[in-house]
């Protein structure tokens, strides 16, 4: 039998061995590693030697992904150096020969999880997955670290956990730590250099101290200080509490990642007891922990959970024995199960295959959980959108709309059916040519001299509005255009908009353009006292100045009437109308 590894100890270094220098140099340090975010980029996947070869030909990063940024209501392609994390995030200040040894410790943690997540893409078909002692145990302390990193520096503030105040000065003063964040940082070493089984045993010798439920009390009420092992509790409960489930979206489907896709915990026992994990790797995988103890409630008192209805099956393991589990004469004997245990034993795993509706509720739960600062990345535009409105038209979600309501203008550019079926044959006919126009200018693929010359590109394409597919851009800018023109008739009598010889110049520099945006907006909002309701994102923006564009391009020939209304108009002076004539059209006139 291979003996069993043993805790990292404190090792001098040869004389001829000089330490590494420290780096003190700013990084971004993820809070969700790059290997998974890759998966999120279109098109085939890429070598690092080919990653690295298109970054020496461009100088710029060849991961990039979608983002949608909650706070800005933007959705932007970004270099995956730069989301989901910070600069520094695990630097620490107490390691002066090299700053960034967490960092460095956390890679080699997430290479060999990436070896295994890579292995359940490639076996995903098959339905089964086989997987070792050793690369499950790396791969469950892969995600546990997922979720304590992605907790970040708040995790042992004790303004958030006021019951940990008393062991956390114990813990600083034991290990010369300063702050709550260099307590983070030291437990962090923990998991790290600890092998998975030895954190478990640490909490067993806890439960073995104290006693189960006193344990629990303590944590609940005040962590007891001379706890020796209390940081490999909560390591515990997730690795002997949960099993593991591999689930993959439906075929015409994906998962969406966020911040919260690092170990979301959704559902809740009636004790109150945390039901699932939920861990995003990919688009196609996602790794659930359920609890053990979902079996005790079935027919008892019932549990709130969106997913506890889709099934997922136990592992079975082979040992190297040839048993298919661990038969103890003493089940309290740690050392026991230490003995029968061997990295070589075998675990098989059942892929819980999702239907739309299932892969669905994943997402909605992750959407539900997004803080209002938060980020979502995505790999295909149409199946967020298609989730976007699975959320959007639930009245549950009523309050928790807004978040989403820029992503949902940007996607749906183009309309989309929801539908159940495959996406490549039911979806409606597109308006190639709109669509392209309009994420040319929400991505800042397509330059222009000016925000009018910007419009007027979008607004030549909407001057036939009955050639162009219905959409919700399309049949916004017509309502809007609608109401401008109403507002107009009231306030100028007698307005026939006729045709006219006047027509839009094709272009204005970039002062000029923000002083005829200017005076219609004050001539719209004030003279007519219409109310300008656009969002602030760079589709609402652009929305507001083609409908500006399209009213004055309508009213062009009527402006000898504003000037005879003038003086029953506020807000406008015969300068601004002398202006918008003048600078805006050609042939335009000033007498």
């Amino acid at each position: 039998m291979p003996p069993r590894n043993k805790r990292r100890g404190a090792r001098s270094t040869p004389a001829h061995v000089q330490p590494p220098k420290s780096d003190q140099r700013d990084q971004y340090q993820h809070a969700i590693p790059r290997f998974i975010l890759r998966r999120f980029q279109a098109g085939p996947r890429k070598t690092k030697a080919v990653r690295r070869a298109e970054y020496r030909r461009t100088g710029e990063d060849p991961d990039q992904v979608l983002y949608y940024n909650c706070a800005s209501g933007s959705l932007t392609v970004r270099s995956v150096g730069t989301i989901y994390g910070q600069k520094n995030l695990y630097r620490d200040a107490s390691s002066p020969s090299n700053v960034n040894e967490v960092e460095e410790k956390l890679s080699f943690l997430e290479r060999k999880a990436a070896l295994t997540i890579e292995t359940l893409h490639s076996e995903l078909a098959r339905g089964k997955i086989t997987i070792k002692r050793r690369d499950l145990d790396d791969l469950r302390k892969f995600m546990f670290v997922l979720h304590y990193r992605n907790m970040g520096s708040t995790y042992f503030d004790p303004k958030l956990s006021p019951s940990i105040r008393q062991w956390l000065i114990r813990y600083q003063t034991e290990h010369q730590c300063q702050t709550h964040v260099d307590v983070w940082l030291h437990v962090m070493r923990y998991y790290l250099d600890t092998p998975h089984s030895q954190i478990v045993d640490d909490a067993h010798a806890d439960f073995k101290k104290y006693g189960y439920e006193e344990v629990f009390r303590h944590i609940a009420t005040g962590v007891d200080p001379i706890m020796e092992h209390s940081e490999a509790i909560a390591y515990q409960v997730q690795a002997e509490g949960h099993f593991l489930g591999i689930w993959e979206a439906e075929a015409t489907s994906e998962f969406i990642l966020t911040d919260g896709a690092a170990g979301l915990w959704e559902g809740l026992t009636p004790r109150y007891e945390m039901i699932h994990r939920i861990f995003v790797v990919s688009p196609r995988i996602a790794l659930v922990l359920r609890s053990h103890k979902v079996a005790l409630y079935e027919s008892g008192a019932p549990m709130t959970s969106d997913l506890l209805s889709i099934p997922q099956e136990k592992p079975t393991s082979r040992l190297v024995n040839g048993e298919t589990a661990i038969r103890l004469s003493n089940e309290n004997d740690i050392s026991e199960i230490n003995r029968h245990r061997s990295p070589d034993d075998v675990f098989t795993f059942t892929v819980t295959k999702l239907t739309l509706d299932q892969t669905e509720a994943l997402n909605t739960v992750l959407l539900r959980n997004m803080k209002y600062d938060g980020g979502i990345t995505f790999l295909e535009r149409a199946h967020m959108l298609r989730t976007l409105r699975v959320f959007w038209y639930n009245p549950l979600h009523k309050f928790l709309r807004q978040k989403y309501a820029s992503l949902l203008r940007h996607l749906s550019i183009i309309s989309q059916p929801l539908s159940h079926g495959s996406t490549s044959s039911l979806l409606e006919p597109v308006d190639s040519e709109l669509y392209v126009a309009l994420m040319g200018v929400v991505l800042n693929q397509t330059k222009f001299v000016s925000r009018y010359d910007r419009a007027l590109s979008i607004y030549r394409l909407l001057q036939k509005t009955s050639q162009r597919r219905t959409c919700p851009f399309v049949t916004e800018h017509i309502y809007n255009l609608s109401v401008f023109m109403d507002s107009f008739r009231i306030h100028i009598p007698g307005a026939m908009f006729d045709n006219h010889s006047l027509r839009l110049k094709v272009s204005l520099p970039s002062e000029l353009s923000l002083r005829i945006f200017t005076i219609l907006e004050k001539f719209v909002s004030t003279t007519l006292d219409v109310k300008m309701d656009f969002d602030d994102d760079v589709l609402g923006k652009l929305g507001k100045e083609v409908a500006l564009l399209a009213f004055l391009d309508r009213i062009g020939v009527e402006m000898p009437k504003v000037l005879i209304n003038l003086k029953n108009l506020n807000g406008v002076s015969v300068m601004d109308i002398l202006t918008l004539v003048k600078e805006a059209f050609v042939g335009g006139r000033t007498t």
